[in-house]
């Protein structure tokens, strides 16, 4: 299984590429976008989920191949084919085991988050509906409050906030045909 270190950094170059695709015109299947942004939520969901590490880890590594041939068929067509290998190499590199190329995590303030205790934001998509989210947090007891930044912030006491992503991640892993 891959370390969550070489997984954050491939996910960052598959978004830099992304993001250069679209900015050559290239029209992506919303799928694939989905895919690579709920990539990045199971990650941050790893980073704090003690149990159910190999299931997330795997479906991660689906998500990220499955964007990462996507996106290299298509710098193919639209960057062409030394710049599409300069980006496979670029991907090879971020995978490498053992290496952290990633610099550490920036810290952004954000209004509105409850000072004293303990929060989450998770992104409300197709895959983790508002619905089904407010739902698993009334059932911990924590509050939930929609953002205008599509997020929903989950905040309570810290058991109770863990019991709520570990329930998410149960959740998540479960989905058929993911």
């Amino acid at each position: 299984m891959p370390a969550l270190p070489s997984l954050e950094a491939r996910w960052k170059v598959l978004s830099d590429l992304l993001v250069e695709l679209r900015s050559k015109g290239a029209d992506l299947p919303a799928e694939v976008v989905r895919d690579l942004r709920l990539a990045r939520s199971l990650i941050e969901t790893l980073k704090v989920a003690p149990t159910g590490r190999e299931e997330i880890t795997a479906k991660i590594e689906q998500m990220l191949v499955s964007v990462e041939a996507y996106l290299l068929a298509e710098a193919e067509v639209k960057l062409g084919p030394e710049e599409a290998k300069r980006w496979r190499d670029k991907i090879e590199e971020a995978a490498a085991p053992g290496e952290e190329t990633l610099a550490p995590a920036e810290m952004r303030f954000r209004p509105g988050l409850p000072r004293g205790e303990h929060w989450v934001r998770v992104r409300v998509s197709e895959d983790m509906p508002r619905e089904m989210l407010e739902t698993l947090a009334a059932e911990e007891g924590v509050s939930a409050r929609l953002q205008p930044d599509g997020f929903l912030l989950v905040s309570g006491e810290e058991e109770k906030v863990r019991a709520f992503i570990r329930k998410l991640a149960e959740r998540v892993r479960g989905r058929p045909g993911r």
